[in-house]
């Protein structure tokens, strides 16, 4: 099964084009055979009978109606209905994204590996800050010093120092939980990741006004603190996400967006505006982390 899967993936990945009426049909296909390959493999489980088996029904249930959302859309695709597959699709990740948060099954939540989790999400995570790092390597010119690199790099290296003290520092691995919130938030920490580097990319582009690259920018951030801060539900006992923190975290935010509003016709005074608003928020939650570990110490 998972030779076919990755057969699946590798075929998917050559066949990828940037119009998509020349790949919904081969994308679909891979898609198709290697959500079926994942469901043999729920099934087997499933007859094995090892483990809990109420957890690999759960999935087969949610690979079940995904499948025959991509099957529908291989279909559509074969008869060039190119507006009906694009709705299939859009509706077949959000079923296979969301479903599980909705139905959840009941089964031995033991069987979950919460350290597991957070590692491959910290993994993902990673890698998508290392895509904004390089994304940007167009802001940097060796011939010509400026201050605008610096600022796009340090707001981007704070964030990641955000996400690494909350949930690397204050989140509590050693657990046992179905770590719904820690996965659903991460979906939307990557995509607000990705809005950041798309909202610096609008900085060199003058078709996109610099008002609209302000709400973006805005409410990335917003969306990053919010998936980020969800998490504080995973807290060692020592730390707790208090009234103050929140206060804190969005005065940060409101004196950051004023100032890059303020100052949006200036590239600079933009991006310091920004680096404002994650660094307050970056400064918070290393206090916390230090004031936690200071009481920690003296008990």
């Amino acid at each position: 099964m998972t030779a076919v899967n990755m057969t699946a993936t590798v075929y998917m990945t050559n066949t990828i084009s940037a119009q998509w009426n020349e790949m919904s049909l081969t994308f679909n296909l891979a898609m198709l055979v290697m959500l079926l390959c994942v469901a043999a493999l729920y099934y087997i489980q499933t007859r094995l009978k090892r483990q809990d088996i109420g957890a690999a029904k759960n999935s087969l249930i949610i690979l079940a109606l995904d499948c025959l959302l991509y099957f529908a859309a291989f279909l559509a695709s074969c008869f060039s209905a190119d507006r009906a597959v694009i709705w299939l699709d859009t509706i077949a990740v959000l079923v296979g994204a969301f479903l599980p948060f909705f139905i959840r099954g009941k089964f031995n939540i033991s069987i979950i590996s919460f350290p597991h989790l957070v590692e491959r999400f910290e993994l993902i995570t990673i890698i998508t800050f290392g895509e904004g790092v390089v994304g940007m390597t167009d802001f940097f010119d060796a011939k010509i010093f400026s201050l605008r690199p610096i600022l796009v790099f340090a707001v981007i290296l704070v964030l990641f120092g955000c996400y690494v003290t909350q949930i690397h520092y204050l989140c509590n691995h050693h657990r046992t939980d179905r770590a719904l919130r820690l996965m659903f938030s991460h979906y939307f920490i990557v995509i607000s990741v990705n809005l950041i580097t798309v909202g610096f990319k609008f900085l060199d582009n003058r078709e996109a006004g610099r008002m609209f690259t302000m709400v973006l920018m805005t409410a990335a951030l917003i969306l990053f603190f919010a998936s980020v801060f969800a998490n504080s539900v995973y807290y060692h006992d020592r730390f707790s996400l208090t009234v103050v923190d929140v206060a804190l975290s969005v005065g940060s935010l409101v004196t950051g967006a004023a100032a890059a509003y303020m100052f949006r016709n200036s590239i600079y005074g933009f991006l310091i505006g920004i680096l404002v608003a994650v660094s307050g928020n970056f400064g918070m939650l290393i206090y916390k982390y230090k004031d936690g570990a200071v009481h920690n110490e003296e008990f």
